[in-house]
């Protein structure tokens, strides 16, 4: 399953802590958006560990993808490459 997930995270700490569990399930794509690869049965802890660290002024959004969005985006930057193509897999 693929996700795009964006945040918007108010304290600094949180904010660092929400970016390394972010990294440890996929790619970021920008400041505060990543790529995600993941198996449908790890989404709960996912989840959960995004949801300890948030408070009530910040926002963490899950997009649910399917094979033809990820077909069909566009990286405007080809230096960049494509996050879900990488050879490093992130399929947890």
């Amino acid at each position: 399953m693929y996700l795009l997930i964006t945040y918007d995270i108010t304290s600094d700490k949180k904010r660092r802590k929400i970016d390394k569990i972010l990294s440890s399930y996929g790619v970021r794509v920008n400041y505060s958006v990543f790529e995600v690869e993941i198996r449908r049965h790890l989404l709960p802890t996912l989840r959960e560990k995004l949801a300890m660290q948030m408070d009530e002024r910040d926002s963490v959004r899950l997009y649910f993808l399917n094979k033809t969005a990820i077909e069909s985006a566009e990286e405007l930057n080809p230096k960049r490459g494509d996050p879900f193509s990488m050879e490093e897999s992130y399929v947890l």
